[in-house]
Parts: C-alpha cells; sequence; structure tokens
C-alpha cells in the first residue's frame, strides 16, 4: 500500500502520516514546505514531493510516478486566507480535488479520502447538526470544501471511484498553530502548559471539541470501512464551552494566566453542536478519549 497525503506538512497531516507508517503504509507526503519542522522525525522514512496544491502538472506528476494506492486529501488553503483571495481558494481546493480525482481514475488508487469541513454547514443550522442538514457555507473556505463533496459524489457515481469524506469539528492537540479555532483550542491550552499569558475573548463560546488522535481515528475507521452507505460524515468529540475546558486544565496545571475578556461575541462562525450518530453505526466510529483525558494528554506533551 502507497499513500499519497496531501497537506502533510500540517498538523492533521503529520499525525496522519506516523499513524500510516505505523501501518507498514509507504507514504508520499506533498506539501509547499521546504524541510517542514512537524515531519523531521520521519523524514527518512517517507518521500517527500515539494509541490503545489495550485498547480496541475505537480499534482499529475506525484500521482502518475508515485505508484499512490490511496489518497489522503487534508491539504487546502485555509479560511483566512480563502476570504481575502477567493480565486486562490478555488483554485487550491477545489481544483486540486478536481485534479486528484481526475489523476486518481489514471492511476491504482483503491480508495481516495477527503476533508472536508463544518463550514459547510451555515451558522443558523439546527442543532446538533446531522449529515443531513442543509448546507449553506458563510465562507468562500467552506464554499470551496462544499464544492469538494460535491464532486467526490459525482466522480462516485460517474465514474465509480470508491471516494470518501470526513466533516471534522474543532480539532486540537499539540502542534496546531493555523484555523480559525486554534487561538481557542490548541493555543489556549499550549499556554496554560506553558504559564504564559493568553487573553481569549468568549469564554462561554461553546464548541465541540476533538481530540487529534481521534481525527486520526476517524480518519483509518472510515479508510477501513468495506461498504459505508453513505461517503460523508460528521465526526465529532463533545460540546463544552471554553470555559470549561479551561477549568479543567488549571486543575492539571495550576497557576494559568489565562485572561477572560468576555466581549460576548463568539469568534467561530460555526454551528457548537453536531450529530455523529451516522458514522458511528455506520462505520463504528467512536472517540476514545474524553475532553479530561485530552486535556490532559495535551498538556503533559507541550509540558515536556
Amino acid at each position: 500500500m502507497r499513500a499519497l497525503v496531501t497537506g502533510g506538512a500540517g498538523f492533521i497531516g503529520s499525525y496522519l502520516i506516523r499513524e500510516l507508517l505505523q501501518r507498514k503504509f509507504e507514504v508520499v507526503v506533498f506539501d509547499m514546505a521546504d524541510y517542514p519542522e512537524s515531519l523531521v522525525e520521519v523524514w527518512d522514512k517517507i518521500t517527500y514531493v515539494r509541490g503545489d496544491l495550485g498547480s496541475e502538472a505537480d499534482l499529475y506528476r506525484v500521482m502518475m510516478r508515485q505508484g499512490i494506492t490511496d489518497v489522503f486529501h487534508l491539504g487546502a488553503l485555509l479560511a483566512g486566507p480563502c476570504e481575502d483571495n477567493p480565486i486562490a481558494g478555488f483554485k487550491i481546493n477545489f481544483r486540486s480535488t478536481k485534479t486528484l480525482l481526475d489523476a486518481s481514475l489514471s492511476s491504482n488508487v483503491q480508495r481516495f479520502i477527503f476533508l472536508s469541513s463544518i463550514s459547510v454547514f451555515g451558522r443558523d443550522a439546527t442543532e446538533p447538526v446531522t449529515d443531513a442538514e442543509v448546507k449553506n457555507p458563510e465562507t468562500i473556505y467552506g464554499q470551496t470544501k462544499l464544492a469538494g463533496e460535491h464532486l467526490l459524489l459525482w466522480y462516485a457515481r460517474k465514474h465509480g471511484l470508491d471516494t470518501r469524506a470526513l466533516r471534522f469539528t474543532w480539532v486540537f492537540g499539540p502542534g496546531r498553530t493555523n484555523g480559525i479555532t486554534a487561538l481557542y483550542s490548541s493555543l489556549l491550552l499550549d499556554a496554560i502548559a506553558r504559564g504564559e499569558r493568553l487573553e481569549i475573548p468568549n469564554p462561554d463560546e461553546a464548541g465541540d471539541w476533538l481530540y487529534i488522535d481521534d481525527a486520526i481515528k476517524a480518519i483509518m475507521t472510515l479508510w477501513e470501512a468495506e461498504t459505508p452507505t453513505q461517503r460523508i460524515y460528521n465526526i465529532a468529540g463533545g460540546v463544552h464551552t471554553i470555559r470549561d475546558v479551561v477549568n479543567i486544565a488549571i486543575k492539571l496545571k495550576p497557576g494559568s494566566q489565562v485572561v477572560f475578556a468576555d466581549q460576548g461575541k463568539n469568534q467561530s462562525p460555526y454551528p457548537s453542536a453536531y450529530d455523529d450518530s451516522v458514522a458511528r453505526t455506520e462505520i463504528g466510529w467512536k472517540p476514545d478519549y474524553s475532553i479530561e483525558d485530552a486535556v490532559k494528554k495535551h498538556l503533559e506533551i507541550v509540558s515536556i
């Protein structure tokens, strides 16, 4: 088995690569970074291809030359840059997905896993948000992800390609520094672990916290599923306010310098609660970590 991981130098990608290596995959990583720090420990165990998701030539080259059997398409332009440059957002997020799907048809790809996003749902979605909820993205990033979902469904229907996707909630864990929810999840816990000062605008904002190890478990659970009846699934961890998580953390690591601004304005443009019961029923997904266990592990790793 030879897996391509796009965006492999990123937060989720770097964890996924380690899991794939443990499962005896040969791993090809496609990313723009020259020598990413996140992959130093596994550098000698992977094939690293530096390339641009916006380049069809780069994507075809890696697909045609590397003998890929499984695609894990995690790479994307994040929400902020997409809002600043919508054309780049669609070029990098949508067109790269189409290019990889086309290349998959011309090669020996057995399974294509796409990382979508809860951003495909609007803020006014009925909570807990189910897989079947109306998709009404309020951001360019969300629109590119929804377009990617439609592509996956079309390639499965038209060409019989085994395409699958997941929508993660707030993924947190050591090493996450980018993204809309990073400040009040991973960076928040990093600050507590290190005794650093950090100001949080709205401590009573609630979100669904999904620990990185559980996110990786969900990806592999979907990859392993023999005949899932649907192709795209919500994946959730559990709803908690920022204040609740801070209280858990400071019991484990006293001396916190986290300051609550109490501005009363939610920072996330997404709904708070999600229903992942279909994934639990159909592919056997369930998280391993409680919020307490996840926070404890995060603090222990960052404190080293």
